[in-house]
């Protein structure tokens, strides 16, 4: 009997699992009340969401019931380059090292030029922690862009006097002079 009631349990939770993942999308208040979209950022211990149609809704984190708060964390989790990210500062992130990203041999012709910028996030202590191209003239230059960006050092930005985490871009101009 305690084997039948543990496969029950066992099947059941399973299944709040499953129906949990597949409806991960839907974040319910504790008043009652439920969105859906996708999570497009945490800040200031409030939830954004993008519903559809270039629409979104923010809320409290607070103010989501314990399974759409424990939804939230695991994203914010996998997800540190969207949570608490400020982009005006009281005191800049200033580069402290940084390298250049070596201009692929293919774009190796003479009035080559080629641009890359590259969204970065840093962490409260300047590294970065995320690495994205923004926008970019050849495709070709946008991984040796990427991993020398994400080689940098910062001097934290500050906010209130305190260390945060940042988003800038940095743009790459790539010419090839013989």
């Amino acid at each position: 009997m305690k084997h039948l009631i543990l496969q029950h349990l066992l099947v059941a939770s399973l299944f709040f699992l499953y129906v949990t993942s597949a409806s991960a999308d839907t974040f319910a208040l504790a008043s009652g009340e439920s969105h859906q979209g996708k999570i497009e950022k945490i800040f200031d211990g409030q939830l954004t969401l993008s519903t559809g149609g270039g629409e979104t809704v923010s809320f409290a984190l607070s103010d989501l019931d314990a399974a759409s708060q424990a939804a939230a964390n695991s994203w914010a989790d996998s997800h540190p380059e969207a949570v608490d990210v400020y982009t005006k500062w009281d005191a800049q992130p200033v580069i402290k090292s940084s390298s250049m990203p070596k201009l692929p041999n293919q774009f190796r012709e003479p009035a080559f030029k080629g641009m890359v910028s590259v969204e970065l996030v840093l962490d409260e202590k300047g590294k970065v922690i995320f690495a994205k191209v923004q926008i970019s003239t050849h495709a070709g230059l946008e991984a040796a862009s990427v991993e020398a960006a994400k080689t940098w050092r910062f001097a934290p930005a500050k906010v209130g006097g305190k260390t945060v985490k940042a988003k800038l871009r940095v743009p790459f101009k790539f010419t090839y002079d013989s």
